[in-house]
């Protein structure tokens, strides 16, 4: 069953509402579940929660209203990285036009804005500016009907989400694949760029899921995660106050382009150095994340994938903060 996650902002909490009703016959079609902040249980840590559910999502729904654009939250924290992911292949976002706005020139990443994507309901036309708002949300719900019912199908129709004029450009080319001959397709520096900034990100939410959940299991125990530029960050632990380790991790850099490098004991941007490194690999089934060249004294089993990379390293740095605690 397709995931689904809703991103919006709590003064437009009833029309979220609204719109989850109007999705229940797709969850009891089985063609959705959806997640929201809603759906939060007490004593959960609401980031790190909110963001292992955008990670995992297979869709992500934006409500988007003027009160949406100006939150930083939803706009860096979900919308963004939501976009970035839709740019790796690994998710499909749906827009859908709440209140009039201007939200048509609002920057995605990538020198993209949202105008180049399609939005819903029908002509991008917010739902309160419809006669009712039921008939604007069956319209959008029609919309994202069609499209999980063609993800499961052949068609070629434009599906919501995508560029409304350039489908014959969108590449279908993935790492792996292969044509009708059994050739594998070599992949492209676009393929190897895009792979490692979902390792890089995937990297980034785990790291700062983990830090919480550290953070919450003893009194003693504080954190800090740094987002040092676009392409890196710095984690922290302290123990009653005194800093029991530290990491920076990044990707990108003149000697380590086509990798996800770590750095202990620093908390800086400059990638002249680094303890640990995870080359990307063509590898049989596509493009992964090779340890054969990692300095860490615990190795990882075969090629990874983005979890694979984030997880290694994670468990690599506490194990080093175990290490100065025993």
């Amino acid at each position: 069953m397709t995931t689904g996650f809703i991103s919006y902002t709590h003064a437009d909490a009833a029309l979220k509402e609204q719109l989850v009703r109007h999705l229940t016959p797709l969850r009891r079609e089985g063609l959705i579940d959806l997640w929201h902040d809603g759906l939060l249980r007490p004593g959960e840590h609401l980031d790190p929660t909110v963001q292992a559910a955008l990670a995992s999502s297979d869709v992500v729904i934006l409500l988007v209203s003027a009160d949406f654009i100006a939150s930083e939250y939803c706009y860096e924290q979900e919308m963004l990285r939501a976009f970035a992911r839709q740019r790796d292949g690994t998710v499909r976002v749906i827009p859908i036009i709440l209140r009039p706005c201007q939200w048509k020139g609002v920057p995605i990443g990538n020198g993209e804005t949202l105008s180049e994507f399609v939005a819903l309901p029908k002509d991008g036309k917010a739902v309160i500016s419809w006669s009712d708002t039921d008939t604007a949300f069956d319209n959008a719900v029609g919309a994202i009907r069609d499209m999980l019912k063609a993800n499961h199908g052949n068609s070629t129709q434009d599906k919501v989400g995508s560029r409304p004029t350039n489908d014959a450009l969108v590449r279908t080319h993935r790492a792996g694949s292969t044509n009708l001959l059994g050739i594998a397709a070599k992949p492209t520096d676009l393929d190897r760029d895009r792979f490692l900034r979902s390792g890089y990100t995937t990297t980034a939410a785990l790291f700062e899921e983990k830090l919480a959940e550290l953070k919450a299991s003893d009194a003693r125990i504080d954190t800090d995660f740094e987002r040092i530029d676009s392409r890196s960050f710095a984690a922290s632990v302290y123990l009653d106050g005194k800093r029991v380790g530290q990491v920076s991790i990044w990707h990108g850099g003149d000697m380590w382009r086509n990798a996800l490098c770590l750095s202990y004991d620093t908390a800086t941007s400059t990638r002249n150095s680094m303890n640990d490194w995870l080359p990307i690999e063509d590898t049989p089934q596509g493009l992964a994340f090779g340890a054969g060249n990692a300095m860490s004294r615990q190795r990882a089993n075969g090629p990874l994938d983005a979890d694979g990379a984030a997880n290694y390293f994670w468990q690599n740095f506490l194990e080093q903060v175990r290490s100065r605690i025993r």
